[in-house]
């Protein structure tokens, strides 16, 4: 089985790692991987293909070997593509996706926000949509040196219905996570989750990055608390207007990843500490549009999408 990661970020790195190393240690009767980054950067790509990789977790460092390029040619069909670009980069690594399909492919999108949700349901000469929502933590420590820095559950889904052999496919990619040390579920209900996962986000992302923190030192300090707390109400009042149904109380979720994730550096601080452009328009700015299309306030997350906005402009 052909998988393809599309962008070696924090994400991409820690899913390639774990699937290389852990479903090289399994006994477990699953198809034979042939795994690929595919990267934008040729001193990058190189750089992977010369020194591999790096997974970090429980105070161990396991390396393992990857192979990495910059030409979709030289990978050829994929079965499985899995797009871990930030959402500003979706529309550049769609292109690069329909390089790689073929009839049976699928594309697992992987991003924060909603920003990327019409642009995938406009594309369609690309392969049968999966959408996935992770509560896993990771962070670049340096270039090919990934830290996994939080434990969650992965969900996958159909962004439109699919047929019966599709549905098997994604089955096949449910058990290789699995295998690879990614819990992972299929769900029928994926925009669901995309929402909830979305509101988590909203509460979390940029007040870490305006604070220059973990996680979970969001909870030790009342101002940030209530900042995360009215931010995300602000994002369920809007879901729930437009009829989501919204997994748990957000609020109580948001509050839990921050003490499971209590280390782990949000990709938004990772993009601020790197001086990059950050999702803040798909995330805060996601929920400010839907409210004033529904004419529901949310004056804390316009607060924080202009600060987040003061950052970037001040690079």
């Amino acid at each position: 089985m052909k998988v393809v990661i599309i962008g070696p970020g924090a994400l991409g790195c820690l899913l390639a790692a774990s699937l290389t190393i852990k479903l090289g240690q399994s006994n477990k009767n699953i198809p034979e991987l042939d795994l690929w980054l595919l990267d934008y950067k040729p001193e990058r790509a190189q750089y992977l293909c010369e020194h591999g990789l790096i997974l970090e977790e429980n105070n161990r460092k396991k390396p393992c070997r990857i192979k990495a390029t910059t030409d979709p040619a030289e990978i050829g069909p994929a079965d499985i593509i899995i797009l871990c670009v930030k959402s500003l980069q979706v529309a550049a690594g769609l292109q690069q996706a329909a390089k790689l399909v073929q009839p049976d492919t699928l594309l697992v999108a992987m991003q924060n926000g909603i920003g990327h949700l019409e642009l995938l349901k406009d594309k369609q000469k690309l392969p049968s949509i999966v959408l996935g929502v992770t509560a896993q933590g990771a962070n670049m420590v340096a270039p090919g040196h990934v830290r996994h820095a939080g434990d969650g559950l992965t969900r996958i889904g159909f962004l439109k219905s699919a047929s019966f052999t599709k549905s098997l496919l994604l089955a096949k990619v449910c058990n290789m996570l699995n295998y690879g040390g990614v819990e992972t579920v299929i769900v029928d209900n994926i925009l669901d989750y995309v929402w909830s996962k979305l509101i988590i986000n909203v509460g979390i992302n940029a007040l870490t990055a305006m604070h220059r923190c973990p996680n979970g030192k969001l909870l030790e300090s009342a101002d940030t608390l209530e900042k995360l707390s009215t931010a995300v109400r602000e994002g369920e009042t809007v879901a729930r207007a437009l009829n989501m149904e919204l997994i748990g109380d957000p609020l109580a979720m948001t509050i839990d990843v921050c003490r499971k994730t209590a280390q782990n550096l949000s990709s938004m601080l990772q993009d601020v500490n790197n001086k990059r452009p950050t999702e803040i328009d798909s995330i805060n700015g996601a929920i400010i549009a839907a409210g004033r299309k529904l004419g529901i306030p949310t004056p804390v997350n316009d607060e924080l999408l202009q600060s987040v906005k003061e950052i970037e402009q001040a690079y």
